[in-house]
């Protein structure tokens, strides 16, 4: 067996060439580098033989021990010796375990593009040069059963791409940069964010699978502008799950669908005057959790979806770029917000977020009555004036619940329930919530003329009671409440005794009336607390 002396950027044809020459080379390989803004040639080392660990075809039956895995190039590197170890396993949390980041601190190391793929036999043959250049190609694209790729765009231009794929037989890497080589600086931050996204493909591949994207959120803004990544997993029942992320100065967007159901997350940074500091928003996302919670209590929520969903949209609003410091004063359209104007927000950015299950037939003799839950939660503000004397600011908050389930009837053990009218004793909830909070603040003058918050929820619960089949009882309670709430002279007071402290008469209770208001800002969607 001939060792390969030098190769370049790789090609189709080139692939061509080495799997005519190499149908079967070992399984200790390495990938091919190429400098990712010339054509310059690099040498490789010498071939390493290394028994092959699998025993087994896919298929069950015994592997012919001298058809070994088909490598696409061969050299010693961390990449090629950590997809040595993966190989041998099968599913995408063992295929891609540390992957991902020795994948990235190698391009970040070397600064050069690398390409690498191991495919197996499925028939126990080794494979043709045309059908083993096809499988690479296959392998590499958008067809393989798991994909994963992270694109990096940096500040100066350049775009990284990071893919990792997976399918029974065969496992695939690419790293490319395009638009230049990198600098020292963007290598260092490229390796800094390597555990990030290991990270995220433990937790993605995890049983059950986690949202652990925090660190891709929270990527160095002076070296890269924008931050995507894509996921594509095949689970144990063959349902795929699917990831969408974007991040970048002006907002940051997350989709999640998967065989439970769907999230949904989207917040606008464009407009960060109205971003609060951590103290204050900390608090709101405390609020929203709380209320991301009771939603799934009250509608019987997926208790892995709705974790998940809470994580999407605390790692969303968490370390906003540029975090507004307490003291930092920002404008919309030019205008200054005023301490004021932040104790009567919530500190969020705007934002929608939704989370939806696959409905399903929770009871074979009532096909119509579904198991569902789907949940919504946003926020939206506008501004009005370009003059600093004479403006307006309205921020809308508003959730929806509905959901539907089955429970049992009190006292039984479990529902089970079938087509035979022995089983049909059951509750069938149903439920639609309503929750909306504007807050308007004004100003004209100079002075302050608004600020107020009105507030209304509104639950309806229906219960449908079955006995042997039988409706037995069928019920319907509204809650609805409301309430309107002016800050106007208390704020008043507040920013008279602020400048009076000011100048040095008396004590300024302005930063403890906020903080009072603040905590009746947050939207809140239970009737009975409304009020309470």
């Amino acid at each position: 067996m001939s060792a390969i002396s030098s190769v370049s950027v790789i090609q189709p044809q080139v692939v061509a060439k080495l799997a005519a020459n190499e149908p079967a080379v070992s399984v200790t390989a390495a990938t091919t580098v190429s400098s990712a803004s010339t054509s310059d040639t690099v040498t490789l080392g010498e071939n390493t033989r290394v028994p092959d660990a699998q025993t087994y075809t896919v298929r069950g039956l015994i592997a012919n021990p001298d058809v070994l895995p088909a490598w696409e190039y061969t050299q010693q590197d961390k990449v090629s010796l950590n997809m040595t170890g993966n190989f041998a396993s099968s599913g995408a949390a063992s295929r891609f375990q540390g992957l991902g980041a020795s994948l990235l601190a190698q391009l970040a190391e070397t600064n050069k593009n690398i390409s690498q793929s191991v495919i197996r036999s499925s028939t126990g043959k080794a494979l043709e040069p045309a059908e083993l250049a096809a499988a690479q190609a296959k392998l590499h694209s958008n067809a393989a059963d798991n994909s994963i790729s992270l694109t990096l765009k940096t500040a100066s231009g350049k775009t990284v791409q990071l893919t990792l794929t997976s399918s029974d037989n065969g496992l695939a890497v690419q790293a490319q940069v395009s638009g230049g080589e990198l600098t020292a600086d963007e290598q260092a931050a490229l390796g800094k964010m390597s555990d990030g996204f290991q990270s995220a493909i433990d937790g993605l591949t995890a049983k059950p699978p986690q949202l652990k994207l925090d660190a891709l959120t929270k990527f160095d803004s002076n070296v890269f502008s924008s931050v995507d990544l894509n996921t594509r997993i095949q689970l144990d029942d063959k349902s795929i799950q699917t990831l969408e992320l974007h991040a970048d100065a002006d907002g940051r967007s997350m989709r999640m669908s998967g065989a439970s159901g769907d999230l949904d997350v989207s917040v606008d940074l464009k407009n960060s005057a109205i971003i609060g500091d951590a103290n204050q928003q900390e608090k709101a996302l405390k609020g929203y959790v709380s209320q991301i919670e009771a939603a799934r209590k009250r509608g019987d929520g997926d208790a892995q979806l709705l974790s998940m969903f809470q994580d999407a949209f605390t790692t969303l609003h968490s370390d906003y770029p540029g975090t507004r410091a307490a003291t930092t004063p920002q404008t919309v359209s030019s205008i200054e917000l005023t301490q004021t104007d932040h104790g009567l927000l919530t500190g969020l950015g705007d934002f929608s977020a939704s989370v939806t299950e696959k409905g399903k037939e929770g009871n074979p003799a009532r096909p119509g009555e579904l198991d569902s839950f789907a949940y919504k939660l946003s926020q939206s503000t506008q501004s009005k004036g370009r003059d600093q004397l004479n403006r307006s600011i309205v921020q809308d908050q508003q959730s929806s619940l509905v959901a539907s389930y089955h429970k049992p009837l009190p006292g039984a053990n479990k529902l089970d329930l079938s087509t035979d009218p022995a089983s049909q004793n059951y509750l069938y909830y149903q439920i639609n919530d309503q929750a909306s909070s504007k807050t308007s603040i004004g100003y004209e003058k100079g002075a302050l003329i608004n600020a107020s918050v009105a507030q209304t929820a509104s639950q309806t619960t229906r219960i449908s009671r079955y006995v042997m089949g039988h409706l037995e009882s069928d019920t319907t309670t509204p809650l609805k409440s409301s309430k309107n709430q002016n800050f106007l002279h208390v704020l008043q007071q507040a920013i008279q005794q602020d400048k009076d402290a000011q100048l040095g008469r008396g004590t300024s209770r302005l930063k403890d009336t906020l903080a009072n208001i603040q905590d009746k800002v947050l939207l809140q969607p239970d009737p009975e607390k409304l009020n309470g």
